[in-house]
């Protein structure tokens, strides 16, 4: 099985980032009670002015990826991923090697709905929403 987590320069030791489209790159573990292989993934789409999250997901889905461990993940990106049958895991700040383990162990949270709001949603700042 593919696990892949957001990362900044990628492999084993380096930290699981908060936002998925946008991450420099993915790292990608062929998991099978212990891991098998490491490969470090640019993502290209990183820099597209839209539609990142979407381009991300969709590398995912072709790589054959089960599990994704990531920080945020917005609407598009989590409609794509969910219909791929991805799981996706909170491991935000997490280096990937503990992340893959504390999956392992069934100790992450599973995340069902979008944490991101993507580009040009509205978050609930101070004002819990209401315009004033």
């Amino acid at each position: 099985m593919k696990i892949a987590a957001t990362t900044l320069n990628g492999g084993l030791d380096d930290l699981i980032t908060p936002q998925f489209g946008r991450a420099a790159s993915f790292t990608i573990v062929e998991y099978d009670d212990g891991m098998k292989s490491v490969e470090v993934v640019e993502n290209k789409g990183a820099m597209q002015s839209s539609g990142a999250g979407i381009a991300a997901a969709q590398m995912l889905v072709d790589r054959d990826v089960k599990v994704l461990l990531t920080g945020n993940v917005g609407p598009k990106a989590m409609s794509v991923l969910r219909s791929a049958g991805i799981k996706i895991y909170r491991a935000e700040g997490l280096r990937v090697r503990e992340a893959i383990e504390r999956y392992a162990k069934g100790e992450l949270e599973e995340v069902s709905v979008p944490t991101g709001m993507g580009k040009g949603g509205r978050g609930m700042g101070m004002g819990g929403g209401r315009w004033r």
